[in-house]
């Protein structure tokens, strides 16, 4: 992902049109309109004028084809509680945001200023922008999720990483009630970006004049621990982070105010979990329509996803991509797609490969550790795996086998450590494990020094079918040079136990950070709680120390280099540091890649409109929040 030298000069973003269709709507040139039902309780006086309830210069959406029509009911499927990220994707409106050209560009904030040096970040907000309960959003709402939550350490004991670079949260100022100004300590070359992640919806969340009822420094101290009595919760403090949790905030309740396009109606985890349009949305479109066009977005309950592939192939599905993939699934909807009910709009992966494996070198056994931690033992499964094999039966062939290693779109592309150790060649995988003493004892079974069987468990997500074929195939390689090898199928909750507590030997996940690779450096050092090479290195790392173990030298050298990245202004600077990182990557092989996904589709109904004709698929660009759901329409309103 290419980033553009932001930090050269203050920047005043102000031609957002020209990026992504997004600008300031002057009122003086055009009224406002707003969907039918909202006029009828405008007209009963339930609700105020839709001049009252949008900012006096909302900003303005530029529709994909036209503008849309109001009405509709969108239909979607989930899976449960576990399954709400699906639906937080959909609502995607934090300060800064990323544009379908993964760029970053203003949202909430309309422009912003910046030092020149990555320390000193100014944003002025969309003056007038209300909560859903048509309370004003201002400077002091962003303030106290600074103040009073992140720096609470009832409530935020350490920092999080994505918010500051160093253990120091940075000094927020309140220049007026539309500006306000964040400086660090150190530069922190990354925070726009990190703004735009999905973890950025955290500052835009947390409604003051609502929360501040559950604050202990605001609140009466009888009323406040009345609440926690009746909520039965231990202490204020937990009973504020249940009720402030973004996605129980969003989904689960029906009190906590948003200043997303819909807010729900009937809570999750009902049957069919519904969510309403926000009647104080503060975006309209080229024509000064009050967004969102579709009324209301209903998300069926189901057992299993694919009982979600059945309603989507029957028509049952308006716009879709979670809980559908998988190549098995893509090729069934492709084949009905010719039935004319629907269209497939395609998705590309920013990972770098579908799924990875990744060894622990954290492991709790001293004997099975010191296997693990062996770089050629890395090499040696990684030779055993037959890539080609796992395109042919999971992918259709149409996938690329490859490393781990940063996507030909990225700028820290390393064709050498893309193709590292990727061909199928057991024989050099069995001279490698015999070199490290891992050798063929009775029976034809591998033998740890020790003189213990080695045995190897494959943990995987039952809920990925595609991912338990993968494990399957690799379990059979690794078999064949004489290592005893079971698959472990997993739901998700066995799963993060035991990959959090580094009770696996060897995890299957999806390898992202493919081209985002320095905002999602998961897999390049243990850097987060998903580093399932090393989960307690990367606890070690995000609380700077006071968690987790403390990792060998070579891998704290690795976090020390990322560290200079986040603090480096000079784009060049970073990929000249970053290439340490790869480099160190392809002679350790810390984790290992398998095969790139072929692209992944949404279900789009044929009579929904302004759906763009492609997209990204990552946890860092959260689809399809960035193309827009607010600009969804049906033909003829459905």
């Amino acid at each position: 992902m290419s980033r553009s030298n932001w930090w050269v000069a203050t920047t005043l973003i102000t031609l957002a049109t020209l990026i992504l269709g997004i600008t300031l709507f002057e009122s003086r040139a055009r009224a406002f309109q707003e969907a039918p039902g909202l006029t009828k309780l405008v007209q009963e006086g339930k609700l105020p004028p839709a001049a009252d309830r949008l900012p006096s210069e909302p900003l303005v959406l530029t529709p994909v084809d036209r503008p849309g029509t109001y009405g509709g009911t969108w239909r979607r499927a989930y899976t449960g509680l576990s399954d709400l990220v699906g639906a937080r994707r959909l609502l995607y409106d934090p300060l800064v945001r990323w544009n379908p050209q993964y760029k970053v560009v203003p949202n909430l904030a309309h422009k912003w200023d910046t030092d020149g040096e990555g320390k000193i970040f100014t944003f002025h907000l969309v003056r007038g922008v209300r909560w859903s309960d048509g309370h004003p959003f201002t400077a002091d709402d962003i303030l106290f999720y600074m103040e009073d939550i992140v720096s609470d350490k009832e409530l935020t004991p350490s920092i999080p990483r994505w918010l500051s670079p160093t253990e120091t949260p940075p000094k927020v100022t309140k220049i007026d009630d539309y500006t306000v100004r964040f400086e660090f300590e150190q530069p922190y070359s990354l925070f726009l970006e990190q703004l735009a992640c999905p973890q950025g919806m955290a500052l835009v969340t947390k409604p003051k004049h609502y929360l501040k009822q559950f604050h202990k420094k605001y609140a009466d101290p009888d009323a406040l621990q009345k609440l926690v009595e009746e909520k039965k919760a231990s202490t204020w403090a937990k009973l504020f982070l249940e009720i402030s949790d973004i996605q129980r905030a969003m989904f689960v309740s029906t009190e906590v105010p948003s200043i997303c396009a819909w807010v729900t109606k009937v809570p999750a985890p009902a049957r069919r979990f519904i969510m309403e349009r926000n009647p104080y949305y503060w975006k309209v479109d080229t024509q000064g329509n009050q967004l969102p066009y579709i009324d209301s977005i209903v998300h069926d309950l189901q057992a299993e996803s694919q009982t979600i592939v059945l309603k989507a192939i029957a028509g049952e599905i308006d716009m879709q991509g979670r809980r559908l993939g998988g190549m098995q699934n893509s090729v069934l909807l492709l084949a009905s797609a010719a039935q004319g009910k629907y269209v497939l709009v395609p998705k590309t992966s920013t990972a770098s490969v579908g799924v990875l494996l990744a060894p622990n070198i954290n492991h709790k056994d001293p004997a099975m550790q010191a296997i693990l931690s062996d770089s050629r033992f890395r090499k040696a499964l990684s030779l055993a795996v037959n890539r080609n094999e796992i395109n042919k039966i999971v992918y259709r062939g149409k996938g690329i086998p490859r490393q781990a290693a940063p996507l030909k779109e990225s700028e820290f592309y390393s064709e050498s450590y893309e193709k590292a150790y990727i061909a199928y060649d057991p024989s050099a995988a069995a001279a490698l494990l015999e070199e490290m003493g891992v050798k063929l004892g009775k029976h034809g079974k591998r033998m740890r020094p020790d003189g213990e069987q080695l045995r190897l468990s494959l943990d995987v997500m039952v809920s990925i079918p595609s991912w338990v074929d993968v494990a399957e195939i690799v379990s059979s390689n690794f078999k064949a040079i004489g290592i005893d090898t079971e698959v472990k199928s997993e739901a998700m909750e066995l799963f993060r136990q035991r990959t959090q507590n580094a009770a696996h030997e060897i995890a299957l996940w999806s390898g992202d950070g493919g081209l985002e690779c320095l905002l999602d450096p998961r897999w390049y050092f243990p850097y987060s709680s998903e580093s399932l090479q090393a989960p307690l290195y990367a606890q070690w790392y995000q609380s700077g120390g006071k968690k987790g173990e403390e990792p060998p030298a070579e891998i704290t050298a690795l976090m020390n280099t990322y560290n200079k990245i986040i603090r480096t202004v000079s784009h060049e600077k970073q990929k000249e540091l970053f290439r340490e990182i790869i480099d160190a990557n392809e002679k350790n092989l810390w984790v290992i890649g398998l095969v790139h996904d072929p692209p992944d589709f949404y279900v789009v109904a044929k009579n929904m409109f302004n759906v763009p004709k492609k997209d990204f698929q990552s946890w860092m660009y959260p689809n399809p929040g960035p193309i827009h759901p607010e600009q969804f329409s049906f033909i003829g309103g459905k």
